[in-house]
């Protein structure tokens, strides 16, 4: 079964926000970036990713406008200017023991997932959500623009920010448990231990 572009909780969040009319230019919009996707039409996980997105846009009435997500998101991306230090990344691979290359496009996956675990988790809960539609992937695991390109300038300086609380704790840690105990109390960031 196809994974699910978006998740329970997200979307349960996303029906939250109804309050007003619907918006059919965010609709077109999404429409268009999920549409593009769809290779192998009427195949059970394109049907499933069908049935999603109608259920989505179904849920949305005028998201754009209900939480002010003009104010951090931009429809179309921005020129790639660098955000994310070497020191950010230095600092993730010794923590969890890895060898680190200073050639960030070769880093590991998980990298990205603890990126938008640590650093996109504390923007309001529905900007990584609305990133991850409008910036889709490309092929499995790249995705055509970073997400800080979709942000806007004051909320590419939160990005900054939070970027630089995370390095800062970082060096104070021995490793990425220890990290990321710490930078989830201290920045109320959901995050659950590892069993094994």
């Amino acid at each position: 079964m196809k994974k699910s572009i978006i998740t329970q909780d997200e979307l349960l969040k996303l029906q939250q926000l109804q309050e007003t009319k619907n918006n059919e230019s965010l609709k077109r919009f999404i429409l268009e970036q999920t549409e593009s996707l769809v290779k192998d039409k009427f195949s059970d996980k394109e049907l499933d990713a069908e049935n999603e997105k109608r259920l989505l846009l179904s849920s949305i009435e005028d998201i754009w406008k209900v939480k002010h997500l003009d104010d951090q998101i931009l429809r179309e991306p921005t020129d790639y200017k660098s955000i994310f230090k070497q020191e950010y990344y230095k600092q993730i691979y010794r923590l969890n023991a890895w060898s680190y290359s200073s050639v960030i496009s070769q880093k590991k996956w998980k990298v990205g997932k603890y990126t938008n675990e640590i650093i996109y988790y504390r923007f309001s809960n529905e900007v990584l959500p609305i990133l991850r539609i409008i910036n889709p992937y490309i092929l499995p695991g790249i995705r055509r623009y970073k997400h800080h390109q979709h942000l806007t300038g004051e909320a590419k300086m939160k990005l900054e920010k939070f970027i630089n609380q995370a390095i800062d704790l970082m060096v104070e840690c021995n490793d990425w448990n220890e990290f990321r105990i710490k930078y989830c109390k201290k920045y109320n960031v959901p995050y659950q231990l590892r069993l094994f």
